[in-house]
């Protein structure tokens, strides 16, 4: 299935079965958006090959750490003031084994994905989701957002488009710890004034 240039999807992932995973579509080249509520994998992945995008990124952890709790990368984004949850702290546990099987899924089928963190997105380029929700919805044409889910599964597709752009940066953990990709914080201008979003 040929894959759809300038298409990215985001994932806010919750447990299944639950109805609080986020799913947000990106298209820069017809300047829309598109996002769901979903419950399972399952529709993620469907949803996903209805529309290929060029890339996937997934709000939950993808790596286990080495030692301890954390991995290299929570050590590193604490360092620049973010703040991410440990992946095997509690019920990140499960959360962190769903998201590597879905990841694992995902590039099984050819996709590229990327773990990302839409609230340290959010940081480093300034906005609440309020003001992401106008940003957005400003220039780009779609249905109406429901709820947080689904404006932090946008944040994780628009930090897509901030990588594929060459906006971002990699926090990168030890062997098979996984990485964190992050936005530099000068590229939203960037971004706008190029008219890519």
């Amino acid at each position: 299935m040929p894959i759809t240039k300038e298409v990215y999807a985001g994932v806010d992932l919750a447990l299944p079965n639950r109805r609080r995973t986020g799913f947000g579509l990106i298209n820069a080249n017809e300047h829309t958006y598109y996002v769901s509520t979903l419950s399972t994998k399952d529709e993620v992945i469907n949803l996903v090959l209805r529309q290929p995008p060029s890339l996937i990124c997934i709000d939950a952890p993808l790596g286990l750490p080495k030692h301890g709790i954390n991995r290299l990368v929570e050590v590193k984004a604490r360092r620049l003031g973010l703040r991410l949850i440990p992946p095997l702290l509690g019920p990140m546990r499960q959360l962190t084994m769903y998201g590597m099987q879905l990841a694992g899924e995902l590039r099984q089928h050819g996709f590229r994905v990327l773990e990302v963190h839409p609230t340290s997105t959010l940081k480093i380029i300034g906005m609440s989701r309020q003001d992401f929700i106008k940003f957005i919805t400003l220039r780009l044409r779609g249905p109406l957002i429901s709820n947080e889910h689904e404006v932090d599964a946008l944040v994780s597709a628009f930090t897509c488009l901030l990588h594929d752009q060459g906006c971002t940066e990699e926090l990168t953990g030890l062997d098979d710890e996984g990485s964190l990709i992050i936005p530099r914080s000068d590229c939203l201008p960037w971004v706008i004034n190029h008219g890519l979003i």
